[in-house]
């Protein structure tokens, strides 16, 4: 069961590695889907501590949740950096629309039409 539990979070690594470098190469529309995988993968990882009775631990999975936190910050920091661009990027959105939209021809009057009202 150990070596099972093993072989869960070395996939787990791997798909939080794959997650950091989605989101180091811009490509912010994969992370989703890599975090439901993840998210399957610990799932499992429960699973196999439920069937034990109690929480596997060895020196190997010691070292590979070791590695895992040092993965984890990275990615925080990086999913940090991608919410401030992306926020950034909407906040000059909007203030791009508010300036279209002040110097929008907001009368109606209709061009080419001249209607002479004297007669």
């Amino acid at each position: 069961m150990i070596t099972k539990k093993e072989e869960q979070l070395q996939h787990y690594f791997e798909l939080s590695k794959r997650i950091l470098e989605a989101l180091q190469q811009g490509a912010e529309d994969l992370v989703p889907g890599l975090l439901e995988q993840r998210e399957v993968c610990i799932s499992s990882i429960n699973k196999v501590d439920g069937e034990a009775g109690s929480l596997l631990m060895s020196d190997t999975i010691r070292e590979q949740l070791n590695r895992l936190t040092v993965l984890e910050k990275e990615i925080q920091s990086q999913l940090q950096l991608t919410m401030r661009k992306l926020s950034n990027r909407i906040r000059s959105e909007q203030r791009n629309q508010f300036i279209k939209s002040q110097y929008e021809d907001l009368t109606g009057v209709s061009k080419g039409v001249f209607y002479d009202r004297t007669k």
